[in-house]
């Protein structure tokens, strides 16, 4: 483990490219809890995937936050302080934010998917409001929206991912 960790810090020291951005918007009257996945969708199976996230996103007027990539995560609001990361298989670790490991990883990856819910503003989790957007396997179909129907009563009535000038971005509306 101490090799690979060796390797990815060389390896971001040397490329000194930055992880994409993921912008959050929420602009529903709900409290959104996120869950985060990024990997290396070149590689067979997305590795390395690296996971995080559960802290609610406050409601509207101060409904968004952006994150620049795992490294100092934890700086912005709601914070992320450790991210899952998995190399192989059987080769995994929690890193916390300020980890130089999260700096390599962040060239290596990009944003994948966001397992989400929302909850109400007491923070009681309601029915249908749970989901994921974006991709939630390597080479599976990007789901780009979601919308509320008969079929799926969410309590939200839109959710959207998108990438637009290398930047992801997940609305909920």
């Amino acid at each position: 483990m101490k090799k690979i960790l060796v390797s990815l810090f060389v390896m971001s020291a040397l490329h000194m490219s930055a992880q994409k951005t993921i912008n959050i918007f929420n602009y529903t009257s709900l409290n959104l809890i996120n869950f985060l996945g990024a990997g290396d969708q070149s590689s067979p199976n997305c590795y390395p995937l690296i996971t995080g996230g559960h802290h609610p996103v406050p409601v509207p007027p101060m409904g968004a936050v952006s994150y620049n990539g795992y490294y100092n995560s934890h700086l912005q609001n709601p914070p992320i302080d450790r991210w899952d990361v998995i190399l192989s298989l059987n080769n995994g670790s929690v890193q916390p934010a300020t980890s130089p490991v999260l700096m390599a990883l962040g060239s290596a990856t990009d944003w994948m998917f966001n397992k989400f819910l929302v909850e109400d503003p007491n923070g009681t989790p309601l029915p249908y409001s749970g989901e994921t957007i974006g991709t939630s396997g390597c080479n599976l179909p990007i789901i780009t929206h979601l919308q509320k129907s008969v079929a799926r009563p969410y309590p939200f009535s839109d959710a959207f991912w998108f990438v637009s000038a290398g930047q992801t971005y997940f609305v909920i509306q």
